[in-house]
């Protein structure tokens, strides 16, 4: 049962006028407080659409959001243009763009319990400020029990920087008004007694969501709560399934990250297995003894050189065209065959942990990464040392350095180009622009020349957590 447009009661229309006046001549944090299914959404929605001349934030906060999704959500209705910083207070950012903001604002956040407690400092904050002659107001709606809490927290001397405003019960006669308009709606006839009904109307708190379920309840035969329960376990197979997913997901982002080079074969691992156990099998003897000379060694005369007892163990011959050719089957540096010099001990030792030494990682490789534009122009990372100032434009944000590459390669402008790191992300920048209107121009340019999409106008005041790039790694591993 879906209804076009909310009913308003005589004692929320009162409730909204007094919204009204406060929201334009308040100097108070405005505070709607009432249980679930009290009407909040509903009168602050009404109360957005009957203020005229006013531009207001209507923003519904949600679970486990924080404090910059909530911020840049209210700016982007209040600014013209994007070119803020969420992670910069709201005061701050309303003073820094004062010129731009209309004449009178005004922010409503509802389930405003919600949000981080550092945006109700924040609202608290802006709520007792003057910005450049602008008016700016705030309702939050909330329930009792955070608001409770809330005042606990801040000091008497604060407590009348809030204003609470709290939804009454419906009496009797409007939680009847409330059933029969809505029924009325709803374009069907259901066989309930209108005492049965008044009955139950009294048996309610006074909540209009009381009332709804009610009505639910008469033109279904079933609760609504039961209705929503039939959908529990299909819902919770759904998230389940795109949380597999997206774990999957992750997992082969980060495969394609981690493999790096020419992958072994089966035969080639076995063989690199059967090389090794060979090689410690033929020197197995030479180590067993040197071992046991330097302990026995050690036992005997503490005071004797350890290199003396060195070279009492004998040699030991090893077929060195043996050891070179499965050297060759592994891919590995054996001891030149050239040099036909006698094979002391000490070369047998050096050669044996050449040949067969464990392979070392390989090391991650910092080289300057050179893109050719379609314009034949060579982009070079190591140009890029001074510090910008002014504005820049913001043309991409990638992962990997492929989709990097393919971004830089668009360029025809390779000096212009910065690369700079953030996080896990490689961000394209553009130019230095030393106005807001030099860089439109320049966006605008791109736009129509280029074919992409808008860039994104930033401030290199704004941009110092992101790390400009004198090169670039040549693979990546996460």
């Amino acid at each position: 049962m879906t209804f076009q447009t909310s009913v308003l009661l005589p004692s929320q229309e009162a409730l909204l006028h007094r919204l009204q006046h406060v929201a334009l001549y308040g100097q108070q944090l405005t505070v709607l407080v009432g249980d679930d299914g009290a009407g909040k959404t509903t009168l602050v929605t009404a109360l957005v659409d009957e203020l005229e001349h006013v531009s207001s934030a209507l923003v519904t906060c949600p679970m486990h959001a924080d404090s910059n999704e909530i911020r840049r959500k209210i700016l982007v209705q209040l600014l013209s243009e994007p070119v803020f910083d969420d992670e910069i207070p709201l005061p701050e950012t309303l003073l820094q763009f004062a010129d731009v903001l209309p004449h009178a604002c005004h922010i409503v956040l509802d389930d405003a319990h919600l949000m981080p407690l550092a945006l109700w400092a924040e609202c608290m904050v802006l709520s007792q400020i003057v910005v450049s002659g602008k008016q700016i107001n705030l309702t939050l709606t909330t329930n009792q029990a955070f608001l409770s809490q809330l005042l606990a927290q801040l000091p008497e001397s604060q407590h009348e920087l809030v204003l609470p405003m709290n939804v009454e019960a419906l009496p009797e006669k409007e939680r009847e008004a409330l059933y029969y308009t809505l029924l009325s709606r709803s374009e069907q006839t259901p066989f309930t007694p209108r005492d049965i009904v008044r009955q139950q109307l009294q048996l309610q708190s006074g909540l209009p969501v009381e009332v709804v379920n009610l009505l639910y309840l008469a033109l279904n035969d079933t609760p609504q709560a039961k209705a929503v329960n039939r959908w529990r376990l299909p819902i919770a197979i759904g998230l389940g399934i795109l949380v597999a997913l997206a774990i999957v997901y992750a997992l082969l982002e980060e495969d394609e990250f981690v493999t790096l080079g020419r992958e072994n074969t089966v035969a080639e691992i076995q063989a690199s297995r059967e090389n090794y156990a060979y090689g410690e099998e033929l020197l197995h003897r030479y180590f067993a003894e040197r071992q046991n000379a330097y302990t026995a060694a050690l036992a005997g005369n503490k005071n004797q050189d350890s290199a003396s007892v060195t070279d009492n163990i004998e040699p030991i011959e090893i077929d060195i065209d043996v050891a070179t050719k499965v050297a060759k089957s592994a891919n590995i540096t054996t001891i030149e065959e050239s040099a036909p010099e006698p094979v002391t001990q000490t070369d047998v030792q050096a050669d044996a942990v050449e040949v067969f030494a464990a392979t070392e990682p390989v090391p991650i490789i910092q080289a300057e990464v050179e893109v050719i534009s379609k314009a034949g122009n060579t982009i070079d990372l190591s140009q890029q040392s001074h510090e910008p100032i002014g504005y820049t434009l913001q043309l991409a944000s990638v992962k990997q350095l492929k989709s990097l590459n393919q971004v830089l390669a668009q360029i025809d402008a390779p000096k212009l180009v910065k690369v700079a790191r953030y996080k896990r992300r490689w961000v394209v920048l553009y130019g230095e622009f030393a106005s807001v209107e030099l860089a439109r121009q320049q966006a605008k340019q791109l736009v129509n020349t280029k074919g992409i999409a808008q860039p994104w106008l930033r401030a290199w005041a704004d941009l110092s957590q992101y790390e400009l790039q004198q090169s670039l790694p040549t693979r990546e591993i996460h």
